[in-house]
Order: structure tokens, then sequence, then C-alpha cells
């Protein structure tokens, strides 16, 4: 992957501020695109959403949390704060665990700002609901789970790759700092770690200085 500099980011609108929060998140070494490739066991960094793209406002309709049955913008209500977005278009086995220990990490770091939300997108969103509702139930989420608006098209579904099923998309003030995405299989144990820390570190602002 090339090396892209500070002043090209910069040149691209991205803040001074934004780009060291991101930097270590954008520079690990274990981090980079295609690492472990959508389809052959686990997950990818290969992405409908790029680093550094704008997050789109969009709405969706709440089905867990003091939002539940209200249509309402996650992403506007969480402004520049570091956001945790789950876009799933399946439910995979170890998901509820996946979204159970970003739960965690989000209440462990709710001082620091790190908020965060689940999109699901199906065409039969009556038949989604309660799978919606039991996967938060059985997995005790406080996390606000929701069901898109526009399940065949529109923001939420441009978070996805087309082969991915679900994907985690962190971002502050607005701008993707990394993504993951996850095949329709068993997530990755070891991948499912990765997007812990890296959850982490964007609670924690940990930045290292571009080289």
């Amino acid at each position: 992957m090339p090396r892209i500099s500070r002043r090209d980011w910069l040149r691209a609108g991205l803040s001074g501020a934004l780009w060291g929060q991101c930097a270590m998140l954008w520079s690990a070494p274990d981090r980079q695109a295609g690492a472990n490739p959508v389809g052959s066991g686990g997950g990818s960094r290969d992405t409908a959403f790029e680093r550094g793209d704008a997050v789109p406002n969009f709405y969706v309709r709440a089905v867990t949390g003091p939002l539940q049955g209200k249509s309402v913008c996650y992403v506007c209500r969480n402004g520049d704060r570091p956001v945790v977005m789950i876009i799933a278009r399946k439910i995979i086995p170890r998901l509820g665990e996946l979204l159970h220990d970003v739960d965690q990490q989000i209440d462990a770091h709710r001082a620091d700002g790190l908020r965060g939300f689940g999109v699901f997108i199906g065409p039969d969103s009556r038949k989604l609901l309660p799978q919606v509702q039991t996967l938060a139930f059985e997995n005790k989420l406080n996390l606000p789970l929701t069901l898109a608006a526009a399940p065949a098209e529109g923001p939420a579904v441009r978070g996805l790759s087309d082969t991915a099923a679900v994907a985690v998309v962190l971002y502050r003030n607005q701008r993707v700092c990394e993504t993951f995405h996850f095949a329709d299989e068993p997530i990755d144990e070891t991948l499912g770690r990765a997007v812990v820390e890296a959850v982490q570190a964007l609670a924690e602002g940990r930045s290292n200085s571009p080289g």
C-alpha cells in the first residue's frame, strides 16, 4: 500500500488534530488492507469506506436503546465524538460476542466520549426485527441496535463491501479512521481482538507522529 503523507491528507481536508488521533490506527503494520481477505477465514480491511472518508448522516429505526421505535440519525447525535459503527447484512456466528466486547469498551470509555451503534440491513424488516431484539437480549447489549431505513441502498449499505456480511467502522469527527470487514463465516477470534484493541485506541486518542 502506498504511504500517504500528512500533507496529502491535510490537502484532502483532514484536520491536523484528526490526523494525530487516527495516525496510530492507520500506520500499524498489522492493519494493512488485505491482511485477511474476505471469504478466506474471517475478515479484511478491503472496504467500501476509505480512511479519511466523511461518514454521511443517515436515519435508521431504533430497535433497542432509549430511542427504541423512533427514527434517528446516530451519526448526527454523536457529532465529533469517537464512534464505533457496526453494519450487518447478516447475523453471523460470534457477532453477538463481538458486539458484547465492543459494548464493554464503550461503557468503559463513555467518559472519553466513545459512542457506538449497530445497523442491520435486510429485505424484510419484520423478519429481521425479532432477530435483532434477540441478539441484544442474549448478549445483554446496551449498544443501540437499529434497522436501516433504506435496506437496498443508501449510506449504510455503502459501509459494506460487496462480499462482506459485517463491517465495523471506527470514526472520529465523522471521518473514518479504520474499518474491519467480516465474511459470511464465524468471526475469527484474532481479528475480533484486533477490533477491540482498535476501539480502545480510538477512545484513548493514542497516536504516533506521522513519519
